[in-house]
């Protein structure tokens, strides 16, 4: 999964500020009081992984499951396994309860939205995403 994830920080070229390890992946992923839910599949090897977490309360009273990484290594594109591993993350988020699934998708990556217009989702209309860098922030 590591290796996936580092996949995915070359492609958003963030790959620089890349800081996940091995250790960190167990530690916050594991165990009665993990921060985030991973999905994987394999063939051979891992080729497509999955990871969300909730937003616990929200307006609605019920909780948002975020889509945080969604990866797909590109041999194994347009072969079903990213609807499947969606599929297992929509039952993982209305196991919770979740009034929502939501996520970003990188600006220009056509093929990602294509994706997820396929499984019924549409753009936001309402929000846009903003950040504020806590590091340069003085």
């Amino acid at each position: 999964m590591l290796e996936l994830m580092r996949e995915l920080a070359r492609f958003e070229d963030y790959i620089d500020d890349f800081a996940v390890t091995r250790e960190s992946i167990l530690q916050h992923g594991s165990g009665d009081t993990r921060l985030f839910t991973a999905f994987v599949a394999e063939e051979d090897d891992l080729v497509e992984m999955a990871v969300t977490y909730p937003i616990p309360w929200t307006y609605t009273l019920r909780p948002k499951v975020v889509l945080k990484e969604l990866f797909v290594v590109e041999r194994a594109r347009h072969m079903g396994t990213g609807k499947a591993l969606m599929a297992a993350v929509i039952s993982h988020a209305r196991s919770m309860g979740a009034a929502e699934l939501i996520w970003t998708v990188m600006t220009g990556n056509t093929a990602a939205e294509d994706f997820y217009r396929s499984l019924g989702a549409s753009r936001d209309r309402k929000w846009n995403n903003w950040a504020l860098d806590l590091d340069e922030l003085e």
